[in-house]
Formats: C-alpha cells, structure tokens, sequence
C-alpha cells in the first residue's frame, strides 16, 4: 500500500501501535522526524512532494510491520516489569503468611491454625511457580538469549494465575496490619501495597502481549537458555556433552525407567517423580531433624502433582498432544 502524504502514513502506524498514550505519541513522533528528513532527501532528488512521500514511507516499511515490533518491544517491556513486580509481591504475600503463621494467625477470617496453613501457603506456592515462570520467560530467558522468546503470552497467562493466588493472601495481610508485631505488620502492608501495584503491572502487559502471536514452550525456552548458558564457557560445555552423553546413554539401556522423567515423551509420568521428589525435598529438613512426616510429605506430593495438572498446559509445561502420540499420528498418515 502506497501513501500519497506522511499524515496517512502516520495515522495507520498509530491505529496499529498497541504501546499506550505516552508511547504512541512518542513513537509517531520520532517516526515523522526520520519521514521528514527522508522526505528532504528525496525532494532533493529531484521528486515531487507527492513522489517523495511515496518512495519515503516505502522505503521506511509497512505500518503493520513497523507496528509489530514496536508493540512486541512494549510487550516484553511489560511483561519484564511485571515479573518483577510479582517477584516482590510472592516474597512479601509469602513472607506475610508464614510470619502470620509462626507467630499464630488471628481467629478471623480462619476458623484454626490448620485452615490458615493450608490456604496462604498453597495459594503462595501457585503464584511462586506462575511467577517464576513468568520471570524465567520475560526476564532471565531475553537476557541469555539476546532476544525476547515467542512464548510471552504464556509468560502474561501465568502473571495473571500468579496474581489471583495473591490476591486472598494480599486481603488477609492487609487486615493483620493493624493488630500483628512491628515486623508483621511491615511485611504485612509490603504484601498489601505489592500485590495490587504486580495486578496492575499484570493486566497491562496481558493487554499489550494480547497483539503478540505465541511461539515456542517453555520446554523450548529452558532448552534453548541451557544449550547458550552450555556453549558460554569451555567447563560448562563439556558438563553439557557429559550430562548429554550419559541422558542418552541411560534412555538406550533402561527406557522405561528413563521415561518417569522425560518431560516431553512422557509428561504424566515425569509428573508424578517430580511430584514426589518436591513432597520429599518440602520436608526435607523435618527429615534431617529425625522427624518424619510422611503424611505432611504425602499431601504436598498430591499437591505438586494437583498444581501440574491444572496449570501444565497453561504454562507450557506440558503439550496439547505427547511427543510420542504426534509422531504415530504422523506415522499413520503416511
């Protein structure tokens, strides 16, 4: 599509960006800036007004291109605030009901001590795995990877997940502000002023990464940060060949032991060892003091194994479809 004047151009650019207000104005006037120096050169040239119009937005790009990366840079911008902030709001809301817990939680809303445990210390453990998914995608993955993954709309997917287990947790720590020691009631109002700023933080970058098509899963994202990470220093590549040569190795001589931990051919099965190996390592200190505590080791295995099956798909974790059943449906077609 050709533009006889740069106000046309410049009109469709800013229906398309999706970076707010702020950004839009900035964005459309840093672009009319290089359109008019573009434009001079042209004119220049020996063009009409009109021709150079055309021959400069042609050659600055699309709208729809031009857009794109300008919103998929606000997007991760967005989202990397707000996996901070969720960082901050899962330790405060953690630290809030674990306090509250130590230092025995008030009566009301809790009827006793083991309703109270049972709710903040579960739903903080949802948000800490939704956010530290989200920090993984957002944050630590563009840093090692010199580029922002195609999965930031599982990243947003699992900041809104992570903000809904909050909110309870950030309800209750505001009203033990007011009636809990000075330390409580420190981290209480953290809690309090954290958890609604990281809901805000949230909302906006699902907005914004809502124009981002999805990619990659966060399977892909953690393999592709190890292999860089791997390739980094000499020790760490030859750790990688080593733990890569000995994966192999194993799956060859003892495949259906090895299938309890592969995540990608066998998702419910490597579900179930991780779900155990976090019940045990939970209670792992109860363990070293002598005090066994199966049943308490139990109950967060089921959990863990509870959690995957609810927000696997969700955060990536897991296919819409097995490794091994795509590739006998590809079999059987052809």
């Amino acid at each position: 599509m050709t533009y006889r004047s740069v106000e046309g151009y410049l009109d469709d650019l800013a229906w398309r960006l999706r970076v707010g207000i702020r950004g839009r104005r900035r964005i459309v006037s840093e672009v009319a800036a290089h359109l008019a120096d573009a434009i001079a050169e042209e004119e220049a040239a020996g063009h009409t007004p009109q021709a150079a119009a055309r021959r400069a937005t042609a050659r600055f790009g699309a709208p729809e291109e031009v857009a794109a990366e300008f919103n998929r840079d606000c997007a991760l911008h967005s989202a990397r605030v707000a996996a901070w902030a969720l960082v901050v709001g899962v330790v405060a809301a953690v630290g809030a009901a674990g306090l509250a817990n130590q230092g025995g939680a008030p009566v009301v809303p809790w009827p006793n001590q083991a309703v109270y445990y049972a709710g903040p210390v579960l739903l903080g453990q949802v948000a800490a795995m939704c956010a530290g998914t989200a920090f993984l995608i957002a944050v630590i993955a563009p840093r090692v990877l010199g580029r922002a993954p195609g999965t930031l709309a599982t990243a947003v997917r699992a900041q809104a997940v992570a903000v809904l287990a909050l909110l309870p947790i950030g309800v209750v720590a505001a009203g033990n502000i007011a009636r809990s020691s000075w330390t409580l009631g420190a981290v209480s109002a953290l809690a309090a002023l954290a958890v609604p700023v990281a809901m805000v933080l949230s909302v906006r970058a699902l907005l914004r990464v809502g124009t981002v098509s999805g990619g990659s899963s966060t399977l892909d994202v953690i393999a592709d940060c190890s292999e860089v990470l791997a390739a980094r220093w000499m020790w760490s590549a030859r750790l990688f060949e080593l733990v890569t040569r000995t994966w192999a190795t194993a799956a060859a001589r003892m495949p259906h032991l090895m299938s309890w931990l592969e995540m990608r051919r066998h998702p419910w099965r490597s579900a179930v060892t991780i779900s155990v190996a976090a019940g045990v390592a939970l209670k792992a200190p109860d363990l070293l003091k002598g005090d066994v505590d199966l049943p308490a080791a139990a109950i967060e295995a089921v959990a863990a194994f509870v959690g995957y099956c609810l927000f696997s798909a969700l955060l990536g974790l897991r296919a819409a479809q097995p490794v091994g059943a795509r590739t006998r449906s590809r079999a059987e077609a052809v």
